[in-house]
């Protein structure tokens, strides 16, 4: 049953032109828009659950489901690219961004978040041999030499909160668990200098 938060989330998600979902707290799908099946030609109701990995590159399924698990443990905004296929069996690279909800008592209510196919994202950083934005690449250096967010965020002239978002989304790029790997990882693919 749609609590009344949630039915507010699927009405402004119906009216977006982007593709959205809405999960449980642990993650569970239990609602993509039409954008959704329009774009990976998945029946309605076929992608609730995990059945959205199923439009996942297989290379990229693990990866995003992951990144997405790594985010519902920590109640943390959710960031990663993958390749997902549309109705014509041909892949696009999307950008899926979700943000936890919360009840009016203060509990996790779950995520809404959209996947967005911006032109060339994620094929031009491939054929420049990157992973990484610009951005993201700065933050990992600035890691990399020991600073925390707050600092990092002083020298950048970004948030803090926008530091660890950056932070966050390079870990899931490179599959890094924690900051040390990050750096090590970043260095190892040629990210970063150390």
């Amino acid at each position: 049953m749609w609590d009344p938060i949630r039915t507010e989330l699927r009405n402004v998600a119906d009216k977006s032109p982007l593709m959205v979902w809405i999960t449980e707290p642990d993650g569970y799908c239990i609602y993509l828009n039409q954008n959704w099946y329009d774009f990976t030609g998945q029946q309605p109701g076929a992608g609730e659950g995990d059945g959205w990995c199923q439009a996942v590159h297989v290379d990229d399924q693990l990866l995003a489901l992951n990144a997405f698990r790594d985010a519902t443990g920590g109640q943390s905004t959710y960031l990663t690219e993958y390749r997902l296929c549309r109705r014509d069996s041909q892949y696009r690279w999307v950008v899926a961004v979700g943000h936890p909800y919360f009840n009016q008592d203060g509990t996790l209510g779950g995520y809404i978040g959209s996947d967005a196919t911006p032109d060339g994202m994620g094929l031009a950083r491939q054929a420049a041999g990157s992973v990484l934005t610009p951005r993201e690449r700065e933050v990992v250096q600035w890691v990399a030499q020991g600073k925390t967010s707050a600092e990092a965020s002083m020298i950048i002239g970004i948030s803090p909160r926008t530091v660890e978002q950056h932070v966050q989304a390079a870990m899931v790029k490179l599959g890094a668990t924690n900051r040390v790997q990050l750096a090590v990882e970043a260095a190892r693919r040629g990210e970063i200098q150390i």
